[in-house]
């Protein structure tokens, strides 16, 4: 299965957080923890959804609309690689009765299953998780500073 989501989010977050500044690929990917590359390919396809943006001649990224404007739905949307999000295995054993059965038997039931997460991630904005970042991160802060004093 692909993290593009995740670290679509990830990166979304980092550029939410810091904005009016921008944020360059290899910064991204020093947070994330991956090649500057991976982060690139990535912020390309959040590009071409209309969610982040970059300048010629300018350092960085920025978000191309308000936290409040992107829903998880539209990160998931741009993120999707050509696969479906539950892949069904495909080497079965062609003489197991069970094993031939076993697409038709998911494939609706993911099809299903997709469509509900997309439900879901469509009433929760970037903005939500800032501010859900934003508060885990306070909390973990004021731990730190209790178990230190």
């Amino acid at each position: 299965m692909s993290t593009h989501f995740s670290v679509s989010v990830h990166c979304l977050l980092l550029l939410s957080l810091s904005a009016p500044e921008r944020i360059t690929s290899a910064e991204i990917a020093g947070s994330v923890n991956t090649n500057p590359v991976v982060v690139r390919r990535i912020l390309g396809g959040l590009k071409k959804a209309g969610l982040v943006n970059s300048s010629p001649g300018t350092r960085g990224f920025y978000l191309a609309k308000p936290a409040s404007e992107i829903t998880l739905a539209m990160v998931y949307e741009a993120a999707k690689d050509e696969g479906p999000l539950f892949p069904i295995h495909g080497n079965c054993n062609p003489n197991c009765e069970v094993g031939l059965q076993m697409d038709g038997l998911l494939t609706n039931l993911y099809q299903i299953a997709e469509s509900k997460v997309e439900q879901f991630f469509a009433t929760i904005t970037l903005e939500d998780m800032e501010r859900t970042s934003t508060e885990r991160i306070q909390a973990s802060q004021l731990e730190t500073n209790q178990k230190s004093n």
